[in-house]
């Protein structure tokens, strides 16, 4: 762990990540086409989500889905159906998004405007999605995929949706991007009849191992130098003008991304362990300031339960399952993913290798963005917008 640590804040300070107060660059060239000008990961990061501003979605409709494969209650969903035939768009949040947050608003928009029909509900991860669903403890992308095909097939049976969908295309945020990739993988193999015809992905890990114990990391070392009342500084602030000085220190960054993963983690495992009868994850030793709640929850109490009911035969198995380069290999030639090089989630080096091998028709690496950081700019909308037409 800490040779894994040593070499995490090189490839980070590496980047520039580890200076207080960067400034912003000066917008670029004409020519270049992507405009996101953050060039610090963790501001960028800890601003993605107040980067623009949530559209209303006048067309926007709340369905029940009833008798969904495996459920053992219904389930509620957010819709945007059109008036004539067109593609069927599912957008895939992340670790515990809900469907009423600004990206999912944002995409909900701009995918109407192209003309598809949309669906999204809320992160697998969510302990009230969980419940619903009852499919087993959260963590298995594997599992994840084909309990999401269980909601898409009952969408597409839906009377108000039934034979007006001509294809079917995933848009995944963060671990929403690691799920997309998963039911692909799954849906080629065979495993999942219902197969899409596009995949775009933006921010999906490199590895579920790497960036826990990123995570871990980042709550263990920094979340106990800074009082609640300091992370609360970094809620709901746009993010600074082009060429003004960030102003925040990396360090307080970094807790306030621990802090946030964290605190949704433990509302998402204290909420449904009387679902699943599980132990929440040791705390281990007193005197020991890094607790590694992220890690031990896979290791000690996802990792046993999907032991026990098949879903995965060794530890390693599970956190293959969330390694991106393992995903890319294994997906369709359709899914694209897109991330940027100073995404604080990630380690530097392993993303060398992984673009070393990935094919490039997969995969699209941004100079800058951080972890979503830019999905509010003119060029991911293009993207999303172009899901069903770009090649």
């Amino acid at each position: 762990m800490a040779r894994f640590i040593s070499a995490l804040l090189a490839g980070l300070l590496s980047l520039g990540l580890g200076a207080g107060e960067e400034k912003c660059p000066a917008p670029p060239s004409s020519a270049d086409a992507y405009d996101y000008l953050i060039a610090d990961g963790l501001y960028a990061t800890v601003t993605a989500m107040q980067s623009f501003k949530a559209p209303d979605v006048p067309q926007e409709k709340e369905l029940t889905l009833k008798n969904i494969y495996n459920f053992k209650k219904d389930i509620k969903v957010r819709a945007v159906i059109q008036d004539q035939p067109a593609p069927l768009a599912v957008i895939l949040l992340g670790l515990t998004s809900k469907s009423k947050g600004p990206l999912a608003r944002l995409w909900e928009a701009q995918l109407r405007d192209a003309g598809c029909h949309v669906l999204v509900f809320d992160s697998i991860f969510r302990p009230a999605l969980n419940e619903r669903s009852a499919h087993g403890v959260t963590g298995n992308l594997e599992a994840e995929a084909c309990v999401v095909a269980n909601v898409i097939r009952a969408f597409l049976e839906h009377p108000q949706v039934a034979d007006k969908v001509t294809q079917l295309g995933l848009l995944g945020a963060s671990y929403g991007g690691s799920l997309a990739l998963s039911y692909a993988k799954l849906a080629k193999s065979g495993r999942i009849k219902l197969a899409p015809k596009r995949v775009l992905v933006f921010s999906p890990p490199l590895g579920m191992r790497t960036a826990s114990e990123i995570l871990d990391h980042f709550y263990d070392e920094y979340r106990q130098n800074f009082s609640f009342f300091s992370l609360l500084k970094l809620r709901n602030l746009e993010p600074v003008p082009a060429g003004q000085p960030i102003p925040f220190t990396a360090s307080l960054m970094r807790a306030g991304i621990g802090y946030t993963f964290h605190s949704d983690l433990e509302d998402a495992i204290s909420n449904s362990k009387d679902v699943y009868h599980y132990q929440l994850p040791s705390e281990g030793d007193k005197n020991d300031k890094n607790h590694r709640l992220f890690t031990r929850f896979i290791e000690e109490v996802v990792y046993p339960y999907w032991k026990q009911h098949g879903g995965a035969q060794t530890l390693e198995d599970l956190w293959a399952y969330g390694s991106l380069d393992k995903l890319l290999a294994a997906s369709p030639d359709y899914v694209k993913v897109i991330l940027a090089a100073d995404d604080p989630l990630n380690d530097p080096v392993l993303l060398e290798y992984v673009r070393r091998d990935a094919p490039p028709e997969k995969l699209t690496v941004l100079p800058r963005g951080g972890h979503l950081g830019f999905v509010g700019c003119q060029w991911a909308k293009a993207r999303v917008m172009g899901l069903f037409t770009e090649k």
